[in-house]
C-alpha cells in the first residue's frame, strides 16, 4: 500500500479528507441554524437571554421589572401631584380681580374724537355711546375697569365726535398703567372692534344698518 510522505497510506489518507470535507458542512449548517431568525427554538432562547436581567431578584422578592415599575409610577405620581399643587395656588393676576376695590378705585379719564361714517338713525350721540360702551364692556382686558362712555359733542359738518370714557382702577402698579391702562392699548381695543366690524362688510358695498366709524380718524388723550 501506497503511503504519503511515509507516515499515513494514501487509501487512509483520502477516508480523512472525505470526514473533514463531510463536518465541514455540518458545522456551516448549525452555525446557519442559529442565526436562522425563523427558528423558534433559537428565538425563545434569545428571548429568554434578553428578558433574563429583569426576572433578577434585587432584594427580598422584588424583581428588576418589579422595581423599574415601581420607578415610573413614582414619577408619574410626582408629577401630578405638582400639576395639580400648582393649578391650586397659583393665582393669575388678570383673572383675579376684587370687584368692590374697583368700584371704590380711582377714576381714570380719556378723551378723544372720531369720524362717524354712517349710521342708520340721525341720533348719532346715542348710537355712539352704545357703540362705546358695549365695545369696552366686553373687553376681556378693560371690561372690569369701565365705568362709563359719552359722547361730549358732535359736529354734523364734518361728523366728527368728541368722546369720554371712564375708568376706576384698583390700586394698580407702575407696570398695569404702563400697558394694560395705556392709551395705546385702550385706543387699539376700539380700533381693532371697527377694523373687525368693517371686514364683515361687503367691500363694493356701503351698508348702513348700524354705526360705522373710521379707524384712521381715531384719537386718544
Amino acid at each position: 500500500m501506497e503511503t504519503v510522505n511515509d507516515h499515513v497510506p494514501k487509501q487512509d489518507y483520502q477516508v480523512i479528507e472525505l470526514q473533514e470535507a463531510r463536518a465541514e458542512p455540518n458545522e456551516d449548517e448549525d452555525e446557519a441554524k442559529s442565526k436562522d431568525p425563523l427558528n423558534p427554538e433559537e428565538s425563545t432562547k434569545s428571548k429568554e437571554r434578553i428578558w433574563r436581567p429583569c426576572r433578577e431578584v434585587v432584594f427580598w422578592k422584588c424583581k428588576m421589572w418589579m422595581l423599574i415599575l415601581a420607578i415610573f409610577l413614582v414619577i408619574l405620581l410626582l408629577i401630578t401631584f405638582s400639576l395639580i399643587l400648582y393649578s391650586e395656588v397659583y393665582i393669575d393676576e388678570d383673572e383675579y380681580w376684587d370687584p368692590d376695590l374697583v368700584a371704590s378705585g380711582n377714576h381714570h379719564n380719556f378723551s378723544g374724537t372720531l369720524k362717524v361714517r354712517c349710521s342708520a338713525g340721525t341720533a348719532y350721540s346715542e348710537d355712539l355711546t352704545k357703540k362705546l360702551t358695549d365695545v369696552y364692556n366686553s373687553s376681556p382686558a378693560l371690561g372690569r375697569y369701565f365705568v362709563s362712555a359719552h359722547v361730549v359733542s358732535f359736529s354734523d359738518e364734518n361728523a366728527t365726535a368728541s368722546y369720554q370714557l371712564l375708568f376706576s382702577l384698583p390700586p394698580v402698579t407702575e407696570e398695569f398703567m404702563k400697558y394694560t391702562m395705556s392709551k395705546e392699548f385702550v385706543m387699539n381695543v376700539l380700533r381693532q372692534n371697527i377694523l373687525d366690524e368693517e371686514d364683515s362688510y361687503d367691500k363694493g358695498a356701503f351698508d348702513c344698518t348700524k354705526i360705522r366709524l373710521d379707524p384712521d380718524s381715531l384719537t386718544l388723550t
